[in-house]
Formats: C-alpha cells, structure tokens, sequence
C-alpha cells in the first residue's frame, strides 16, 4: 500500500470514529467488492450475499474503535465475512445438507495460508486503490461492470450511467487499458 493511500484510510476511519456519515459511507463503498466477492465464491446468492455484508458492515461499526492499524481494514473486513458465512451456514442448520466440497473452500479460506491471505488483499487494496485513481466516468463504469453483485445487464449499465448501449465496450477497453496503466506503475502489472 502507498504511504499516501495508507493515511487516506487512515483520515477515513479517523472520520468514521468522529461520526461522519460521509466517511462511513466511503468506507462501505471501499470494503464492499471484497465482501461480494468472498461471498460469491462461497456460493452465496444475491440475497444471502447482502444479508452477510449487512452484518459485516455492523461488524466493522462496532470494532472500528478497535482498529489500530487502518492499513489492514482489509484483512479485517475479510476475516469478519468469513466467519459471518461460517456462522450464517451453522445457523441455518445448514452445514450438514450442504456439500462436503463448499465446506472445504469455507474452511480453506478460514485456515488458508496467512501470508498467501495477506498478497491476495493486499493486490485487492491497490486493485481498489488504482481503480480511484481513473476518472470518474471510466471508474463507474468498471464498478458497473465488474463490481456490482448484482450483475446487470448492459442494457441496464447504459440507462443508469446514461449512455448508448453500443458504447460500453469500446470504453470497457479504454478504461481496462489505463487501469493496467496504472497497476504497471504501481508494480502489480499482472
């Protein structure tokens, strides 16, 4: 993580504690693709994925006094969805009718190798951190794209960011290409 990314999130939880209602939002907005995604590759549907990033957002309100280094909200945040998948499985009951298969990979993510957890966020973070850098237009368009748990259609894409359906991908191009622009000066160019 670069020094300037690590006191801007460092302000932002700053902010959070001091009540700013802006800054929880930002934050939710930062840790969000990382909860969908760890979610979807547990097998989680749309609804199940958004009941278990509502508890981990409460999660991350209630320890946010607690944090002391800002830079691994990440790991954190991680480490709070996966035990609230954990615990959502347990509570339905749920953990003896579902296979044996999707148990291994919540248990493999729950003991997986830390270091090996830690490269994995943090390519996350300056994934994330690169993708504010692009300009608006190009960052909500791949938020659109990529980003949204809900996977919407280009045709649904084009009326919320008020654009010709024909356009997505020439721009999905332009914006792909200065996001590896900025990943390759930021040294994660793969």
């Amino acid at each position: 993580m670069n020094k300037g990314h690590a006191r801007n999130l460092k302000d932002l939880i700053q902010r959070c504690r001091s009540g700013d209602e802006e800054a929880w939002h930002e934050l939710i907005d930062y840790v969000a693709p990382l909860v969908f995604s760890i979610c979807r590759n547990c097998g989680l549907s749309r609804d199940e994925s958004f009941d278990i990033f509502g508890q981990v957002s409460y999660q991350l309100l209630k320890a946010i006094d607690t944090i002391q280094e800002p830079e691994s909200t990440l790991s954190l945040v991680a480490t709070i969805a996966r035990r609230q998948i954990y615990h959502y499985y347990k509570k339905i009951h749920a953990i003896d009718e579902i296979g044996s298969e999707e148990m291994q990979m919540i248990a493999a993510d729950i003991v997986s190798d830390p270091e090996q957890l830690y490269v994995n966020l943090k390519r996350r973070e300056i994934l994330m951190d690169a993708m504010l850098e692009l300009p608006e237009k190009d960052y909500k368009l791949l938020k659109e794209l990529f980003l949204d748990p809900n996977e919407p259609s280009y045709k649904e894409i084009a009326a919320r960011l008020r654009m010709p359906v024909s356009s997505i991908g020439p721009l999905r191009a332009k914006a792909l290409a200065k996001l590896h622009r900025i990943l390759k000066r930021k040294g994660l160019d793969s």
